[in-house]
């Protein structure tokens, strides 16, 4: 199968390494590449011969919500995100999903994060915003109040999201001063913005100081691993879940759309991190 990454930038992103890791191990016939498209493209890049004989390709920054009118489906759990982050070609058409919410809640399952009950803050409006709001609803959240440099994308957030939210109340909040209040209530702290990605690692969303009353802080960014915000949380004594696993469990979810179910268990998870770490950072380090 041919597969891709659609995005730009993608100097962060190893997902070519990842996937083609994932399907040696699993004895898979796959080629996976990462190709460059700048926003305002996406409709060309759809319409060129090169993006038609792909089997399907994930979605990245800043296509996630574009790319959906280009599609001819929408998964019906993806549909209520209005956010695409896979797409699957059969039969000549395309058909979109979201992984991205699930690779979070496995992440959090990884890192024995409970939310149940809890108050969260999200940073950001975009699609991984929205993915994650449906994950957080996924498990059991009490309240999510999204926060966003602009006031209307939070609001149709909130609003496309109200009809999947399974009883989770949503709130939204401009990204000033007034936000100081739902982020000393929250439990949690989940970065969805790209504030701090390579090669902007010196940036940060918030000021480390408004970080000591939360418990967990997460960053969906994996590259570099250990972002700013989450340096400045572990001072903060919070404890930190990177974006490492989201990546790894959203690309493990890809490939079952693409391929059909797999039998992970042929895969150990902790040799996956490894290998996907030492490709972000360049350094060995061993996973136990």
């Amino acid at each position: 199968m041919k597969l891709a990454v659609i995005g730009d930038p993608l100097r962060q992103s190893v997902s070519d390494f990842m996937h083609e890791w994932i399907y040696e191990k699993l004895g898979l016939d796959g080629a996976y590449k990462k190709i460059k498209v700048a926003q305002g493209d996406l409709e060309r890049w759809v319409g060129l011969p090169s993006a038609r004989k792909l089997d399907g390709f994930n979605v990245t920054i800043p296509h996630k919500s574009d790319i959906i009118q280009y599609l001819d489906e929408v998964n019906d759990r993806t549909a209520p995100i209005g956010a695409v982050n896979c797409v699957r070609r059969k039969d000549g058409k395309l058909t979109g999903y979201n992984t991205d919410w699930y690779g979070f809640v496995k992440s959090l399952e990884a890192a024995s994060v409970d939310l149940s009950g809890k108050k969260v803050v999200v940073l950001g409006s975009g699609g991984a915003a929205r993915a994650i709001t449906f994950g957080l609803a996924r498990v059991g959240v009490e309240l999510t109040t999204v926060i966003a440099r602009d006031p209307a994308r939070a609001k149709q957030l909130i609003k496309d999201m109200d009809a999947a939210a399974e009883g989770m109340k949503l709130a939204g909040c401009a990204w000033d001063e007034t936000a100081i209040d739902p982020i000393e209530e929250a439990y949690c702290l989940v970065n969805c913005t790209p504030i701090g990605m390579k090669p902007k690692t010196r940036e940060t969303p918030l000021d480390g100081d408004i970080l000591s009353s939360i418990d967990v802080v997460v960053d969906t960014i994996f590259n570099p691993l250990n972002t700013r915000l989450l340096s400045e949380a572990i001072f903060s004594d919070c404890q930190t879940v990177s974006g490492l696993d989201m990546y790894l469990y959203q690309a493990m979810a890809s490939v079952d759309i693409w391929f059909g179910p797999q039998d992970w268990s042929k895969i150990k998870m902790n040799e996956m991190r490894e290998a996907v770490h030492n490709k972000i950072t360049g350094f060995k380090r061993k996973f136990e």
